[in-house]
């Protein structure tokens, strides 16, 4: 596709460069798509030429990059693996509305002597592998109410993408992994560890990793016979089994969890279904989700040593993300990115062509303390997303957190912001084009590091003019000087969610 042209007057005319923005404004009902239209023609040049991260990469590529610049740290030897949905169209090129909605596509960057080769592969799920007759979390089947009656969102394994015990997984939040082959990105099938992922087998896209005993934990949401969490414990050899199971104070949307070395620590946000309407197919789950900030939320901390759980009530907060937690004494210490109110989930069902600068977020320090109280202090009010640390640090006491931050767009996040807990101090890497964005930063520390920061960040840059993506090396030291390496792409690879980093011997 060609680069974009713009006219500086009309921001709209730049968004007529991108085919899949048309086909979806095309496909919309006439009043939706003037609402869309108008939304667009507000944004800004640099705001409508961003969009192009949004177009579908249909291309499957597996090449040597070629176009290095600066120095790749001969110590970093590895491969970053990304995921994100690759398209939000279906097979039939009918276009899906919602952010959650595309097909999982994973990037490999694999890291080696100062070079870098780069591989993309559409995961082969059935959803990928039998057609477009799914009802997807934000989009309908096609056919009417009766083809959505019952019908659950299929499992695109399009949300993050980790490896543990010699396996590399792609993960999506409503159902049970995809094993993927680690080298070629081949799908090798669903992984249920032996029948131990039953039912639905509902898997949270976000694990978490004691970095001592070297276990994963997971959970599931489950509603039969009440609505609970379902905790799993895989070892450091990749058996897994049940842990326990925690009530939930009512039917809600978690996403995320994190670990400390007593507990597994649960955040839930009153993001509740209006279940009648999705059960009946009059409504895609993406659409019946509300935020209900009057039903409160609650901290649920597991105790990995098989203690009574605890429930804490406390104010409502809407969160996706957590970032890291720790015991402090009998507190246990939080921090996560929260939102003010439930914009955010109207934003991302119409993602096409909204703006997130009305859907503020905050990186927000809880304590949960030992009588019972949760206390909540703002450390940054930047509007940031997709927090990450060092991974030797989960679940203790650390100093940096590294997340991503919008200092100039509206809908996308141009900067990389490393934030010093110890004085709440940030440092930022904002990209120096117009309508360029980056993806979640992946911090991945320098071998034989003692200090905390040693390390890089790696994360993927879009490039908005040239309609092209480029790894970037940032020194997670001095991020603010910018990249010390970029590896140009010959292609764009499209908005994504999530990404972790595995360390190869030579």
């Amino acid at each position: 596709m060609a680069a974009p042209h713009l006219e500086h007057d009309k921001s709209i005319s730049a968004t007529r460069e991108f085919p899949a923005l048309q086909r979806y404004l095309t496909s919309l009902p006439t009043a939706e798509r003037k609402e869309a239209a108008a939304r667009l023609d507000q944004l800004g040049a640099n705001d409508a030429l961003s969009m192009g991260v949004s177009e579908p990469q249909l291309t499957e590529h597996d090449y040597e990059v070629e176009e290095i610049t600066g120095t790749i740290p001969p110590e970093l030897t590895g491969t970053l693996y990304r995921n994100g949905p690759g398209r939000w169209e279906d097979h039939t090129g009918r276009p899906l509305h919602h952010l959650f909605d595309g097909d999982g596509m994973l990037s490999a960057f694999t890291i080696r002597d100062q070079g870098v080769r780069y591989k993309n592969r559409y995961v082969r799920t059935q959803h990928f592998r039998n057609g477009s007759k799914s009802r997807n979390m934000g989009t309908p089947a096609a056919g009417g109410w009766l083809k959505n009656v019952a019908r659950l969102p299929p499992n695109l394994a399009n949300t993050n993408v980790v490896e543990h015990a010699g396996h590399l997984y792609a993960l999506w939040e409503g159902g049970p992994p995809t094993e993927i082959d680690s080298e070629t990105l081949n799908t090798l099938g669903i992984r249920r560890f032996g029948g131990e992922l039953r039912w639905m087998g509902s898997y949270s896209a976000h694990p978490s990793f004691c970095p001592k005993s070297g276990e994963m934990y997971n959970f599931g949401v489950e509603f039969i016979p009440r609505p609970h969490l379902r905790v799993y414990r895989t070892d450091r050899y990749g058996k897994l089994k049940h842990f326990r199971s925690a009530p939930l104070p009512y039917v809600a949307m978690v996403h995320d969890f994190t670990v400390t070395q007593r507990y597994l620590v649960f955040f839930v946000s009153p993001i509740i279904p209006d279940a009648v309407p999705v059960a009946l197919g009059l409504k895609t789950l993406g659409e019946a989700l509300r935020y209900r900030p009057e039903r409160g939320s609650s901290v649920i901390l597991v105790p990995r040593d098989g203690g009574k759980i605890r429930q804490i009530d406390t104010d409502a907060a809407l969160v996706f993300h957590l970032s890291n937690a720790y015991d402090d004494g009998s507190d246990v210490v939080l921090d996560a990115i929260t939102y003010a109110n439930g914009v955010l989930l109207e934003r991302i069902s119409r993602f096409h062509t909204s703006a997130l600068d009305d859907a503020p977020s905050a990186f927000t320090r809880f304590r949960i303390t030992g009588s019972g109280r949760v206390l909540r202090e703002a450390l940054s009010d930047s509007p940031c997303e997709f927090p990450r640390h060092h991974g030797a640090y989960e679940g203790l006491p650390h100093r940096y957190s590294y997340y991503n931050t919008r200092r100039h767009l509206r809908s996308f996040y141009d900067s990389v912001t490393k934030l010093d807990l110890a004085g709440c101090t940030e440092s930022t890497y904002t990209t120096t084009a117009a309508g360029n964005s980056f993806c979640e930063p992946v911090f991945t520390p320098r071998p034989g590091a003692t200090a905390e920061d040693d390390g890089w960040l790696l994360t993927v840059e879009y490039q908005a003019r040239q309609h092209t993506s480029r790894l970037v090396v940032l020194d997670a030291r001095d991020i603010a000087a910018g990249p010390i390496a970029t590896a140009q792409l010959r292609q764009h690879l499209p908005q994504g969610f999530h990404g972790s980093y595995t360390p190869r011997n030579r």
